[in-house]
């Protein structure tokens, strides 16, 4: 987690220095030419199709994610039986439960019952 972070401080701090120089060589009158000519040489025919495709890109991007977030909460919301086992006695006992709030050792019911499993029980979940 750490070189996660390590590395987004450095990129951030390489893009920083990247732009204090590329200013700084612009004050003093360099003979380079800089990005923006560049970009207004491009026909209006080759930009209108480029910002088309930019635009299609973060649509197709923005739909894609919408997807995945709505797939994520039916997921969550599906309801699932939990059976709750006794290793001594070998006693189940069946619950329902959304699936997004069962966790490791603890799950919530559909009626709104907390259920905290022992160290000697283990918990199968199972379809409706």
């Amino acid at each position: 987690m750490i070189w996660k972070i390590l590395l987004t401080l450095l990129v951030i701090a390489g893009a920083v220095v990247a732009i204090r120089r590329r200013n700084r060589m612009n004050m003093l009158g360099d003979s380079r030419p800089s990005a923006v000519p560049a970009i207004e040489s491009i026909s209006t025919g080759k930009r209108s199709a480029l910002q088309f495709a930019a635009i299609g890109l973060v649509a197709l991007m923005l739909i894609g994610t919408g997807f995945y977030l709505y797939h994520q909460w039916q997921d969550a919301y599906q309801i699932v039986s939990v059976h709750v086992i006794d290793t001594r006695s070998g006693k189940t006992v069946t619950y329902e439960a959304y699936k997004g709030d069962v966790k490791e050792r603890s799950f919530v019911t559909v009626s709104g019952r907390q259920v905290h499993l022992a160290e000697v029980e283990r918990m199968e979940l199972g379809g409706p």
